[in-house]
């Protein structure tokens, strides 16, 4: 790795990053080039690779934006209700997709290329905001980028997959690209963020007035975290407590320019978190999602497997920045790092979504790390080599997780790849639907078929989503009765509204549906049976 110096990044650094960073997108399109060339002509592939329930909603709210709405309402359940203006990057999307005619699921895929891109510029600019010399530019970025812990060997062992680097995408860069937009958006700003106020607090940035010009960019990256992902900001907003309380211990006294860089960051976000409050506390539908969606962090040893070599990496220079607490970077990024971790551990429903964007930290003392400690203990011979091991080792968790979930096509069964595939069939009969149902409409279908309908029909369903789904538990137990004949035929068509109703492989599954006598059958696509009431 190079060792030169520079305060600027240069033109070899921008294209040494556009080239990384290519690389690693084009790594998570690897899955989708492996399916097209295994071939799965009786399958449909339904577009989300990783987390599929949450992919189908993210789709929904695209098409929902397609039809040129902004205010977005769960299409995952049965129940009227207001829209509100929440995850907003997907119903511009949708407006997008409008505009140009490219179709939403493409629209998706091809704003995640770019949103990932970005996303590894960030990190680069973060570095170099932190360090002058190139090669530890890029030990933080590459630490940072494709870093992981050991999930993927305890995994297998203990059946546990609550490890952050196998389930906590929002935790990790390179994961973050494979689920959505806004995962690797928020990192990005949250990158960004860390850069200037590195830049701010160090010594003698008080001298430098283009610096303090940076207070508009961390305002407009505080609205956009607070419209992408509010989570990200509190770790940011304790931190910056913190960091005030002691530099009033030092000097007894709050400089005015201490305050207005915390200032930047809270104003912009106070009326976007007063209209979410707002909204999860009055709007009936809003309220019920907020209840449900529990994201309980992982306990402390599962985190630190999950952080794994990165983690020990990073330790020395963790102990460095608490012993010294110098402000030339050690200490805001040492109060972000403690302040993630304990607004994870407070007993919130939220824990896990507050660890957005913690591998910054860890990447920023895995980089000291490696150039006051590590570094010197390895002879200059053989550093390639150490390197060369270690970034394929700190990276397993992230390969591992990619290709998961087409490990049953990999092995001939696609079926087996169960809400990332469906019969053909079934798209099929949601084309069928599109031309005949509005939003206005009901569809009765297994959890794992409903989870898809809205992206393509523009209808609701009884039951799609554990969070998007209003009393999901008991509508998911419903679904289930219904078509095992153990629910009375009438009261969920009823109490929901149902206008048609799905049967095919999916559907067999949950029972031979003895309630289907009761309806007419409308349409036979294949191997699905469409009936209406």
């Amino acid at each position: 790795m190079q060792s030169r110096q520079t305060v600027h990044i240069i033109a070899s650094e921008w294209r040494w990053v556009i080239v990384v960073g290519s690389a690693l997108i084009l790594l998570t399109f690897a899955p989708f080039l492996w399916m097209a060339l295994m071939g799965t002509s009786e399958w449909q592939f339904m577009g989300a690779l990783h987390n599929y329930l949450d992919g189908a909603t993210y789709l929904s709210k695209i098409v929902q934006g397609t039809h040129g709405n902004w205010l977005i309402w769960f299409q995952h359940t049965p129940e009227h209700y207001a829209g509100a203006l929440i995850q907003v990057i997907y119903p511009l999307m949708g407006q997008l997709s409008r505009l140009t005619s490219v179709p939403p699921i493409v629209m998706f895929h091809v704003v995640r290329v770019f949103a990932s891109l970005f996303m590894y510029i960030a990190l680069y600019q973060f570095a170099a905001a932190v360090w002058t010399k190139v090669r530890t530019r890029r030990i933080l970025f590459i630490i940072t980028a494709v870093g992981a812990g050991f999930g993927w060997l305890f995994l297998p062992l203990t059946g546990d997959v609550s490890f952050p680097d196998i389930s906590v995408a929002e935790m990790f860069p390179l994961y973050s690209t494979y689920v959505n937009v806004h995962f690797p958006l928020t990192i990005a700003c949250l990158a960004l963020l860390a850069g200037y106020f590195v830049m701010a607090f160090r010594p003698g940035a008080d001298q430098d007035p283009s610096i303090d010009q940076g207070v508009i960019i961390v305002a407009a990256l505080s609205l956009a975290l607070a419209l992408l992902y509010p989570h990200a900001l509190i770790p940011v907003g304790v931190a910056l407590g913190l960091f005030m309380l002691f530099e009033w211990r030092d000097k007894r006294r709050l400089s005015a320019r201490t305050l207005r860089w915390v200032l930047a960051l809270v104003f912009p976000a106070l009326p976007v978190a007063a209209y979410y409050l707002i909204v999860v506390t009055y709007n009936p539908g809003m309220a019920e999602w907020n209840r449900q969606n529990i994201n309980p962090a992982p306990s402390i040893p599962v985190l630190l497997i999950g952080l794994g070599l990165p983690l020990i990496i990073a330790l020395p220079g963790i102990i460095r920045g608490v012993m010294r607490f110098e402000r030339d970077g050690d200490r805001i990024m040492i109060l972000w790092l403690i302040a993630i971790i304990i607004v994870m551990y407070l007993p919130t429903d939220a824990g896990r979504r507050f660890g957005v964007g913690l591998m910054i930290p860890i990447g920023y003392f895995a980089a000291r790390a490696v150039e006051d400690v590590w570094i010197t203990r390895i002879s200059r011979r053989i550093r390639p080599y150490v390197f060369a091991l270690c970034i394929p080792i700190i990276a397993i968790s992230q390969i591992f997780i990619l290709f998961l979930p087409i490990l049953p096509v990999m092995g001939g069964n696609p079926g087996n790849a169960v809400g990332i595939f469906l019969e053909r069939d079934y798209v099929a009969a949601y084309q069928w639907l599109e031309a005949r149902t509005t939003q206005n409409d009901v569809i009765l279908a297994s959890p794992v078929v409903s989870a898809w309908i809205p992206g393509w029909a523009e209808a609701r369903v009884v039951y799609g989503h554990p969070y998007e789904t209003l009393d999901a538990a008991v509508k998911l137990r419903q679904v289930n009765e219904w078509y095992s004949g153990a629910a009375n035929c009438r009261v969920i068509l009823d109490e929901y509204d149902v206008r048609y109703v799905l049967y095919g492989v999916e559907e067999a599954k949950l029972g031979a549906a003895p309630c289907l006598a009761e309806l007419t059958a409308v349409a036979h696509v294949g191997g699905v049976t469409i009936y209406a009431r």
